[in-house]
């Protein structure tokens, strides 16, 4: 083979581009990050984890596909033109799900940090221990040190 001959099918993706189904990895995608609002809307932190499995799976086939496009952008001049509309409106709910996700994560991190700072002030104020002076007054020892931490993170 030539030099031109190979270089020609450098340039041509391993595989064609599936648009419909990234249009569909990425609507479920949206789909889960909605579901994961909701759950934090409602501070059922707990449940989100039976979401990240599928998640994990779904943003690693995206990233495979954006992968496969940095390598070969000439494959974005393929995609029909209704393929295309699809695409970019389900990007831009995506998108949008995805802002909020990130407002919603935010939010129930700054609560969990807030429930904590509760706890230790609560627990603080409870472990004093009571000492007598040389006059025999009584009066709070001073506090040392507390450890909260919970056993989820946001």
């Amino acid at each position: 083979m030539s030099t031109r001959t190979d270089m020609t099918m450098e340039n041509k993706p391993p595989v064609p581009l599936d648009v419909r189904a990234i249009i569909t990895v990425t609507a479920r995608l949206a789909q889960l990050l909605a579901e994961e609002v909701d759950l934090l809307s409602d501070m059922k932190v707990s449940k989100i984890e039976q979401l990240q499995n599928e998640k994990i799976f779904l943003t690693n086939a995206l990233e495979a596909q954006k992968k496969l496009i940095d390598r070969h952008p000439q494959v974005l001049e393929t995609i029909p033109s209704q393929d295309r509309s699809d695409l970019e409106q389900v990007v831009e709910v995506f998108n949008g799900i995805l802002e909020e996700n990130h407002r919603k994560l935010l939010l129930a991190k700054e609560i969990n940090h807030k429930i904590v700072q509760a706890i230790t002030s609560v627990v603080k104020e409870n472990t004093q221990s009571k000492v007598y002076d040389d006059r025999g007054m009584k009066d709070a020892a001073p506090y040392e040190s507390l450890s909260v931490t919970l056993n989820q993170t946001i």
